[in-house]
């Protein structure tokens, strides 16, 4: 009944949340998405950008295709394993094009294979980009944006943080780590009082894209591939409505928690008649 009466109260809040509230999607704004070169990274640029946003790309490696030095898409290499890689972006879009109020962590990556032969450079390759990477850029511009007064702070997990399948072990500790991190984070902004700052957290099932290309998906009506171009629409929606719940999709991740909670034969039916297991140990293989 508790969590009834909260969900309604988030409703009416979004709903009548003022305008002056909300962190405005047009040229005024500034983003930076991490990853962005490629994959869902890259859709999200794209969305951003039609709206007008000025969207600066930080990635290990540039777009696909040239971008036009009159685009509002700029692109600066980092990787944000390394922390002095992340102050030095930071300066320089400071005094190159102001403050981000904006932040999408997006960059990760992964390493499909059996704990026992999963070396310690690969662990703590994913758990650098996935996780601390993560902490790392929220450090270095949240500051900026509690001085602002306003912005969003948008951390994209997913699924494989709350219930991992075979041979994926690193990867979702580190998801699994981000997703506490970002709990723990939004509690801390809403003892803010002074601004008007948000979070969103996003958790996808199984996205479209290249990182898990040599993952057969499972099961196309329990566990479909989830659109990149639609989860970047569903995340300007969000923050458009000034929302702070966990962006689950496809429909599935909404019940990920609940059978988690329940004994563990529930927990073992839901990786058998999905076939998560199956599929990424047919991929390391």
């Amino acid at each position: 009944m508790y969590r009834v009466a909260l969900r309604c109260k988030e409703d009416v809040e979004e709903f009548i949340a003022p305008t002056y509230c909300r962190v405005p999607l047009n040229q005024e704004t500034i983003a930076l998405v991490t990853g962005g070169s490629k994959g869902f990274g890259w859709q999200l640029v794209q969305k951003l950008a039609f709206k007008g946003i000025k969207v600066i790309i930080a990635d290990v490696g540039p777009p696909a295709v040239d971008l036009d030095p009159e685009s509002n898409i700029t692109y600066y290499p980092c990787n944000v394993a390394e922390h002095e890689q992340i102050k030095e972006l930071h300066k320089t879009i400071r005094s190159r094009h102001g403050i981000v109020t904006l932040l999408f962590n997006n960059a990760g990556i992964t390493c499909i294979s059996p704990l026992e032969e999963t070396s310690d450079s690969d662990i703590q390759r994913v758990i650098e980009v996935n996780y601390i990477g993560t902490y790392m850029m929220i450090q270095t511009f949240l500051p900026d944006i509690i001085n602002v007064g306003r912005g969003y702070i948008v951390n994209v997990a997913s699924v494989l943080g709350i219930v991992s399948p075979a041979r994926l072990t690193s990867y979702g500790a580190s998801k699994g780590g981000l997703i506490a991190y970002h709990n723990s984070l939004s509690q801390r902004i809403k003892k803010i009082k002074s601004g008007h700052i948000k979070t969103l957290l996003v958790c996808p099932g199984k996205l479209r894209t290249d990182m898990f290309a040599n993952v057969e998906t499972p099961s196309k009506y329990l566990a479909p591939d989830v659109d990149p171009q639609q989860l970047a629409s569903q995340i300007i929606n969000a923050i458009g409505h000034n929302s702070t719940r966990t962006l689950n999709s496809p429909y599935y991740v909404n019940l990920v928690p609940f059978i988690k909670n329940l004994n563990w034969p529930y927990l073992r039916i839901l990786k058998s008649l999905s076939g998560m297991d199956k599929s990424t140990a047919a991929a390391g293989d």
